[in-house]
């Protein structure tokens, strides 16, 4: 994201505050839930009343969602030459119109955050080529300080997936960006992973930090993934489909900088216990190539965070879609697990 004062619109960097079963990954046999820069050209939409106007009508909405995104700014930009045309605030509609706009001429539509600071924060850029017979163009973009939980669509591990709560955790988030992916095609060609095997009566596996350790698909031998290997695949992913956005690792961060990205309109993808308990280990592997032992977590599992407010968090599970957790709960075993998270933006 990019700062700027609505004075001088110069860009800066901002940096967002920023059951007793036994368990296996995100899986349990015995509990169940039960609760060259790609340029994005925007979608022009033609109404009678506007058509054969020079008036240009941009509408910011949440990502996957019609939900309107207010509190933010919109910079009109020549695309040749780079200078500001236009800078309004959007409405309550989440709408700004700009007059005397070209047609067939190229610009860049810009979309700020505005700040409690009275700064501006880029948060997203679009390529338009205004047509006078589409002068009503809607923009995709991060809606900070909703009240609502943030639209991410419901994705579910199972039952493709009984061991794969990351990957579809994923799946999720990137397909609340607008990227048409599915949670089997991220696994079965993005996913690296690599077995749990057993040598005499000692276990041997990969370093989650580096792969998957099993097979999600498996109830039996899979277990999990930490967080630099989805943040891999999410980035592989965004590149073949030209996207502006990046995945970010967030591990070690604070609770307060993690509510601070959803906040911004950033969903947050969290490593937590299936049974909002403390973490359970049973046994460990030896990680291949080193004497290191990995502890088993019985009860690990990852969620989507995409809303806070009033002392609780709302997550997509993807073992039972939507759900509201007591925030102390939660980041007790956030934390628990060593503070792991990543985003896309």
């Amino acid at each position: 994201m990019y700062m700027i004062d609505k004075t001088n619109f110069t860009k800066k960097i901002l940096v967002p505050l920023s059951c007793t079963a036994i368990l296996f990954g995100c899986s349990s046999k015995e509990f169940t839930m039960n609760t060259e820069q790609k340029k994005v050209y925007s979608k022009q939409v033609s109404t009678e009343a506007e058509k054969n106007s020079n008036k240009l009508t941009v509408h910011t909405v949440e990502f996957s969602s019609t939900t309107n995104v207010k509190n933010v700014t919109i910079a009109l930009i020549d695309f040749e030459t780079k200078e500001k045309i236009a800078i309004a605030e959007v409405n309550d509609d989440g709408k700004a119109v700009f007059d005397m706009v070209e047609p067939d001429e190229p610009y860049e539509v810009i979309v700020y955050k505005n700040e409690l600071t009275g700064e501006l924060s880029e948060q997203t850029r679009e390529f338009v080529v205004f047509d006078p017979e589409k002068p009503y163009i809607t923009i995709e973009t991060f809606n900070a300080f909703s009240t609502e939980s943030l639209a991410v669509p419901i994705v579910k591990q199972n039952p493709e997936l009984p061991n794969g709560c990351e990957i579809t955790s994923l799946t999720a988030i990137l397909n609340y960006y607008g990227i048409d992916v599915d949670k089997m095609t991220l696994v079965e060609d993005y996913l690296p992973t690599s077995p749990v095997i057993s040598k005499g009566n000692q276990l041997f596996g990969p370093n989650p930090y580096e792969a998957y350790a099993g097979d999600p698909s498996k109830r039996e031998g899979g277990y999990y993934v930490f967080a630099d290997p989805i943040v891999e695949v999410a980035n592989q992913v965004l590149f073949e489909n030209n996207s502006n956005y990046k995945a970010l690792n967030l591990s070690d961060v604070s609770r307060e900088e993690i509510l601070s990205y959803v906040n911004s309109g950033v969903p947050v993808l969290t490593w937590t216990t299936i049974d909002w308990k403390a973490p359970r280990t049973m046994g460990h592997w030896i990680i291949e190539g080193t004497n290191e032992k990995h502890p088993i977590f019985m009860n690990l599992h990852a969620v989507v965070l995409t809303g806070y407010a009033d002392g609780k968090v709302t997550i997509m599970n993807p073992m039972s879609g939507y759900q509201t957790i007591d925030e102390r709960v939660f980041f007790s075993t956030f934390k628990a697990l060593g503070s792991q998270a990543m985003v896309i933006l």
